[in-house]
């Protein structure tokens, strides 16, 4: 990617702030790199996998248009296409949705993901969001944790604790009451930190506006355009980016991705063979449910593992334990498997809506999005959320299938 820089705003480095005083950059060790790259991987795990562990289970209402209003004494558990919450909520607010809107007053945490999520009003403990788009024009008493494509604070926002953030496009304004740490593809940053800030990513800019207290420690293939004006008042510090590992280690990692996604083709193509209908019962499945689809994917992954434990911990469930384990790692390629074919169908009926899908051409559109889906992983974090989101939406398609046949059974 390429910088542009704003025409007598910043300069090229060496550059030194007025208020800032730069240190040398050190040599980048691997407990450097690892510290700072943990920040994407410590993002997702509490904002994608702690998230809304059984939202889709435990809803108190699921519909296409979800809203509540008021006065609310209780925890609130939705999900739904659209999910607005415009009330004062005693206790958290869980929702998961399409396009989820939280607002007014909420008395402890928000726990929201969703293919846009929107944050406003008051939040007096910790905000966890995750999707597509995530926006943050609220006051948060405690820490706000966020993930997604694109990842929005804006200049009326407030958040009292720490700020964890990761995404394609991370967009910092607003008050940050602790230290920052972010990781993305472009990184911007117009408000205040009042800790330090540790940024990873490919572009990042500071601006005018910008306001930091501590130090600025970042990793980069590229030296951040800091304006003139902003203010640091701690020392910058520039790692560079990781290096591709060269020769015979580069060429064996590239060797076993390939492998790998071999692998994954002619599994895919054998299950394709062998079982046609389900497949096709599966893709209408998600294609026609999405979000229930998403909401219960996320159920199965994060509950599942939690019953195996306790089947193994009380020793006569042990058999069923090893049991319900292999059907949990079976399910979790299949529903990866099912979420990829039905992207790529969804693309393919975009081209050509009067296409027919056949078998042959589940086959051409499984392949396909394989690929892309295997270069899409060399995109730091937005390549995970994308595999992470096939995985959800297919293993909740494969969850709605398999009851479906049940009850018709």
């Amino acid at each position: 990617m390429h910088i542009h820089l704003n025409r007598g705003n910043a300069v090229s480095p060496p550059f030194r702030p007025p208020t800032a005083r730069v240190s040398p950059a050190p040599v980048p060790t691997q407990s450097h790199t690892e510290r700072l790259l943990w920040i994407v991987w410590k993002v997702l795990l509490f904002a994608l996998l702690l998230l809304l562990p059984a939202s889709a289970l435990l809803a108190q209402e699921i519909g296409e248009s979800v809203s509540r209003r008021g006065t609310v004494k209780e925890d609130i558990y939705l999900a739904g296409g659209n999910v607005n919450v415009a009330a004062t909520v005693d206790g958290d607010v869980v929702a998961a949705g399409g396009h989820v809107t939280v607002g007014d007053d909420i008395k402890e945490d928000a726990l929201l993901a969703g293919g846009s999520v929107t944050v406003q009003g008051k939040v007096h403990d910790d905000v966890r969001a995750a999707g597509g788009s995530v926006t943050l024009d609220a006051e948060v008493g405690d820490d706000a944790l966020l993930a997604g494509g694109n990842v929005t604070l804006t200049p009326t926002s407030r958040v009292g604790g720490r700020a964890w953030l990761t995404g394609g496009e991370l967009d910092i304004a607003g008050r940050i009451g602790k230290e920052l740490k972010a990781a993305g593809g472009h990184i911007v940053i117009a408000g205040e930190v009042m800790g330090d800030a540790a940024l990873a990513g490919e572009n990042i800019e500071i601006r005018p506006e910008a306001v930091i207290h501590g130090n600025l420690r970042y990793m980069s293939p590229n030296a951040a355009i800091i304006d003139k004006a902003a203010k640091i008042e701690g020392t910058i510090t520039h790692l560079p980016g990781p290096q591709h590992e060269p020769g015979i280690a580069g060429a064996a990692r590239a060797g076993a991705r390939l492998g790998f996604l071999v692998s994954l083709m002619v599994t895919g193509i054998v299950l394709l063979l062998l079982f046609p209908r389900v497949a096709a019962a599966v893709t209408n499945q998600i294609a026609q449910a999405p979000w229930k689809s998403l909401g219960l994917g996320l159920a199965v992954l994060t509950a599942t593992p939690l019953v195996i434990i306790l089947l193994f911990v009380s020793v006569i469930g042990v058999w069923l334990g090893f049991i319900l384990l292999a059907t949990y790692l079976i399910a979790l390629l299949s529903g990866f498997l099912a979420g990829v074919l039905c992207a790529g169908e969804a693309g393919l009926k975009r081209l050509s809506a009067k296409a027919e899908i056949t078998r042959g051409w589940r086959v051409g559109v499984l392949i396909i999005t394989l690929v892309v889906v295997g270069a899409l992983g060399f995109v730091p974090v937005l390549g995970g959320l994308v595999i992470f989101g096939m995985l959800l939406f297919g293993l909740g398609g494969l969850a709605l299938q398999v009851y479906r046949s049940l009850v018709t059974a």
